[in-house]
């Protein structure tokens, strides 16, 4: 029995049948079963006498998520329709999360091969994927960077592309870059976009993408002990937030901050959560609502629940700090 194919009413699926067939399909080079079976998830109608691939693909995620990442992602490299090439993309996304969730990274003998994969995946990607495709990218990221392997493409295709997707694509990446890669991105002109954006929007989503890369920007700067582009980011965010006349435009804004910060403080070191506590304090402290203020108190409680340690703040320079900018200077 195919296991990609309905089976009767009157057959039974054994898990050992499953686990064989997983392992089995995942050995092949070619994509062909692959693809038919995510195929089927999308678009096929499951019911109780057609759930094989689901249970079929559930094995895999179990017992053999890297491999899956690997095939996964040579299905979106194919040529096989739009909706199924997204729909693995979602599914990708769910493994990567699953393994975050469950403190696994991804083995060191598959990165290279996750990386490769998804070089080539950035090329040929989709207009509607870019936003899931760089969630993704910055999930892998995480574990190449952790095992010091250098991702020099991905700063290429960051380069290359407008300002608008250069940010989106910088406000998904973990603060664990390294210096070269920084400092490229800052040669190309990164703090510059960054600032255009706070200062001058074209719209509502620009202005929130320019605060979400650049508290990106502060959190990568911090990792690398940059005080100077630090000081120059935490200035602009703060006074940007407080010359916007739309209260629920800032909110909506810090709620990204939130989220990031939910992602990143289990990772921060001592600098990076006094560099976060500090900005959090500064637009406390700002002329902003109280409902406002409540979304920024939520910023420092995620990171106090996130953080693994902590250190009193130094609350003379942030009042100094905070009167600077309520002054414009």
């Amino acid at each position: 029995m195919n296991l990609l194919d309905k089976p009767s009413t009157s057959e039974t699926l054994h898990p050992l049948d499953i686990a064989r067939k997983a392992k089995e399909l995942l050995a092949k080079r070619e994509n062909t079963e692959i693809t038919k079976l995510v195929t089927n998830i999308c678009i096929g109608k499951q019911t109780e006498d057609d759930e094989s691939p689901n249970r079929l693909y559930e094995s895999f995620k179990t017992h053999f998520p890297n491999l899956l990442i690997v095939k996964l992602l040579q299905v979106y490299r194919s040529k096989t329709i739009s909706c199924v090439r997204s729909h693995t993309l979602t599914l990708l996304d769910s493994i990567l999360e699953d393994l975050e969730f469950s403190g696994k990274e991804l083995k060191t003998e598959a990165l290279l091969d996750i990386k490769e994969q998804l070089n080539a995946c950035l090329l040929l990607h989709q207009e509607t994927d870019f936003k899931l495709l760089s969630r993704i990218v910055s999930r892998v990221s995480v574990d190449l960077f952790i095992n010091n392997i250098s991702w020099d493409e991905l700063c290429d295709f960051i380069i290359d592309e407008d300002d608008e997707r250069e940010l989106v694509m910088f406000s998904e990446l973990p603060s664990l870059l390294d210096e070269a890669f920084l400092d490229r991105l800052l040669e190309d002109g990164l703090q510059g976009k960054i600032v255009n954006r706070l200062r001058n929007p074209g719209s509502d989503g620009d202005w929130c993408l320019g605060l979400e890369s650049g508290f990106g920007l502060v959190l990568q700067a911090s990792n690398l002990k940059r005080r100077d582009v630090i000081g120059d980011m935490v200035y602009e965010i703060v006074k940007s937030v407080k010359e916007r006349e739309k209260e629920t435009l800032v909110r909506k804004g810090l709620w990204l901050l939130v989220k990031k910060v939910s992602r990143e403080a289990i990772r921060f070191r001592e600098a990076d959560y006094e560099n976060v506590s500090r900005l959090a304090t500064m637009l406390k402290n700002g002329q902003v609502s109280d409902e406002t203020k409540m979304v920024v108190k939520k910023i420092q409680q995620v990171l106090d629940e996130k953080y693994m340690g902590g250190k009193e703040l130094d609350l003379g320079f942030v009042e100094s700090f905070t009167q600077q900018i309520c002054l414009g200077n």
